[in-house]
């Protein structure tokens, strides 16, 4: 019933004489998502969602322009250093796909954010909020990993779980100290037959440094510690 007040009220003014105006055209809402295209995705999007068991966990996307991204999901009052996830994404018709080491997770661009989506591509029914708003930057600190590592050839390098591309390791000391020799020595103990990858747990850092090969610049992995081989 509220609302037939102003209806009232605009009937009597018209009955009073007061002059018609022209009615304004309604320009119906057009979606973006027609007009989306690959260079509008990548960015940093960040916020804490909700935990079960915690009072949150406080979930960082980094997508980057070569089609690559980097996650990192700290649980508060519980990790000091996120668990982190490098891996690759696609998008089309409004939906971003992360593929990780199991199921993709699917996301529907939503103006400034990113909502997420069932494995049906439909939006997930919950009165919390688990979307992630867009914001300027963050920095991409420590994280724990799981992948695959291989030494091979005087060659290090290390695949983290949900990509397919294989990232040099920054060796401390030129391989005389640090947990890159560490991580070398654990491969080198357990691996008979290189390159046979070693599937590991690492805390590491993403660091830029100059290619390996050419000119340019590439990222590598730096190892801050050695949590172990994955499954013992």
């Amino acid at each position: 019933m509220k609302a037939l007040g102003p209806i009232a009220a605009v009937l009597a003014l018209a009955a009073c004489g007061t002059p018609e105006t022209e009615p304004k055209e309604v320009v119906p809402h057009q979606d973006t998502v027609a007009t989306l295209s690959v260079s509008d995705w990548p960015g940093f999007y960040m916020d804490t969602v909700p935990c079960a068991d915690c009072p949150g966990i406080v979930t960082r996307l980094h997508l980057r322009a070569d089609s690559t991204y980097v996650e990192t999901d700290q649980y508060l009052d519980r990790d000091s250093i996120p668990f982190g996830q490098i891996g690759r994404w696609t998008a089309a018709n409004g939906t971003l796909t992360l593929f990780t080491d199991g199921v993709p997770r699917l996301w529907k661009h939503n103006r400034n954010r990113l909502d997420p989506l069932d494995q049906d591509g439909k939006p997930i029914e919950s009165p919390l909020s688990y979307s992630i708003e867009r914001v300027d930057s963050f920095p991409i600190g420590a994280m724990h990993l799981n992948g695959g590592y291989v030494y091979y050839a005087d060659s290090h390098n290390f695949t983290p779980d949900g990509s397919a591309v294989p990232y040099p390791v920054a060796m401390d000391g030129a391989g005389k100290a640090g947990a890159g020799l560490e991580l070398e020595r654990l491969y080198t103990r357990n691996v008979k037959d290189p390159p046979t990858p070693l599937r590991v747990r690492i805390t590491a850092t993403l660091r830029t440094g100059p290619a390996m090969e050419g000119n340019g610049s590439e990222q590598y992995i730096h190892v801050v510690r050695v949590e172990g081989e994955m499954g013992k």
